[in-house]
């Protein structure tokens, strides 16, 4: 996806009062009073030093798509929404979009629309810097009117559900709700499910978002790192040291690494990729293919729902590489 720049801020939205600020500090617990009284801090749970300052609790909420399919389940819902794949079922799970205001699509967004939305907080994929998507300098535009405050984007499946609850936690979630505690043993109980389901039968996993230029494969993602961590063999490509987190193989070497069970990323088996040379692959022979996401919804529900898909699926499964 390419960081698009867009027009300067304008005039009303330089006229934003921003309610927060965004500082690096070695003391993430450190306390600060604001000139009419308290404040409130967000010590970002993944991202080390970073604190994101309220003067009063945060309630006017703008999204990115991935954040709301994230947020949604502990009863967050935004003011507006902007980003990628807000119309994509499989991502946004049951988040409806509908009625809720956009001030932007893909990677582009109405400034002075957001401004006049006057939100105490943005969030979505991104960094302390801003939104992954936009430029250095809408980024710089952005965050000097209000916060912005990434997703968490490193570590396990787990560490990301965890963090992401934390998040949620600070902006008044109930995370103790019924659904939230019931998704977690769900999860639980899926991840051993798998787990059953691939002992020992040596079954090769490929995470993949196949084009027709090339086959992007999904070694060293979390979610190849959890089909791993619960006993799957997972193949493909290391990654570019730098740039593109995806591995890359030409077509006519794709045979090289033998997959049993193909993960394609948002599967549609209405609409499935087809190419000769992915045709010919055994476990496209075989029908053993499902679904994957790269940007999923960081819940345990998510989560606990796709692994026992997966689960599900694989018990039916034969060895065919």
């Amino acid at each position: 996806m390419k960081k698009t720049a867009l027009v300067a801020l304008g005039a009303a939205a330089a006229m934003v009062l921003a309610a927060c600020s965004t500082s690096d500090s070695d003391n993430p617990q450190e306390d600060s009073t604001a000139a009419n009284g308290e404040q409130f801090t967000l010590s970002h749970p993944s991202i080390e030093g970073l604190n994101i300052d309220f003067e009063n609790p945060p309630e006017t909420l703008v999204m990115d798509c991935y954040a709301y399919s994230s947020l949604h389940e502990y009863g967050l819902e935004p003011d507006a929404l902007f980003g990628f794949e807000c119309d994509n079922e499989a991502l946004m799970g049951d988040a409806d979009i509908e009625g809720i205001e956009t001030v932007g699509q893909d990677a582009e967004i109405d400034l002075e629309k957001l401004a006049e939305l006057r939100p105490d907080a943005i969030i979505g994929n991104g960094n302390a810097d801003g939104w992954s998507w936009f430029d250095d300098d809408v980024n710089a535009q952005l965050t000097r009117v209000e916060p912005f405050v990434p997703l968490p984007s490193e570590g396990s499946i787990d560490e990301k559900i965890a963090d992401t609850r934390e998040i949620a936690d600070f902006f008044g979630a109930d995370i103790e709700a019924e659904n939230i505690v019931a998704a977690d043993k769900d999860y639980e109980a899926a991840k051993e499910a798998f787990s059953q389901a691939v002992k020992g039968k040596d079954y090769n996993f490929l995470l993949a978002s196949p084009t027709k230029e090339m086959l992007y494969t999904g070694v060293g993602f979390a979610q190849a790192d959890l089909l791993e961590e619960l006993g799957a063999n997972i193949v493909g490509p290391d990654a570019p040291a730098e740039g593109n987190p995806w591995g890359q193989v030409a077509w006519e070497d794709a045979s090289t690494y033998p997959a049993d069970v193909i993960l394609v990323e948002n599967f549609d088996p209405e609409a499935p990729f087809t190419a000769e040379l992915w045709d010919d692959l055994p476990a496209v022979k075989a029908d053993q293919l499902s679904t994957w996401s790269s940007k999923g919804a960081l819940t345990s529900r998510t989560y606990a729902d796709w692994l026992q898909d997966l689960a599900d699926k694989v018990e039916t499964y034969d060895k065919v590489a």
